[in-house]
């Protein structure tokens, strides 16, 4: 009886640990999954907006990167509302417009375009945001950065 108690008190203190999310952790799952809903209500309950997320251990990204490079316009919106730094890099020194150049996604290139984003940004290896366009190989993107450099 002794070991069924202390198997079932093992399990609800699992489960609990796993239902006990940072506002961080929420903020990101909402992030992964295109929820900008509920990345607006985490951020306006106040969750940071640019707290570090370490995908990877040791390499602390952002938000912002995170839903630039995976092309979620509406996350970017949500996040920028709500005081996200528009040129924030990671710790490779990718910022949210490199993110979304490489991704090819035009509509987030834009509107971080529009709020004030760095075109001429580098990363820590000194690649800039038209190569990291051309590496994502979308023409519209790269033609659209063009247009912004001169």
């Amino acid at each position: 009886m002794k070991k069924l108690l202390l198997v079932f008190a093992l399990f609800l203190s699992t489960f609990s640990c796993l239902l006990a999310q940072t506002p961080t952790q929420k903020v990101y799952a909402a992030v992964m999954k295109n929820q900008p809903a509920d990345v607006e209500k985490l951020l306006a309950a106040g969750a940071d907006a640019n707290a570090p997320v370490e995908m990877m251990p040791g390499f602390p990204t952002t938000f912002l990167v995170i839903a630039a490079g995976n092309g979620h316009l509406e996350v970017v919106q949500a996040l920028l509302k709500n005081k996200a730094q528009v040129d924030k890099p990671d710790s490779f020194g990718v910022t949210p417009l490199m993110a979304a150049a490489a991704q090819g996604s035009l509509e987030v290139t834009q509107f971080l375009l529009s709020n004030g984003a760095n075109p001429k940004a580098k990363d820590k290896d000194g690649k800039d945001v038209l190569a990291t366009a051309k590496e994502g190989g979308s023409a519209e993107v790269v033609k659209y950065i063009q247009s912004k450099l001169k």
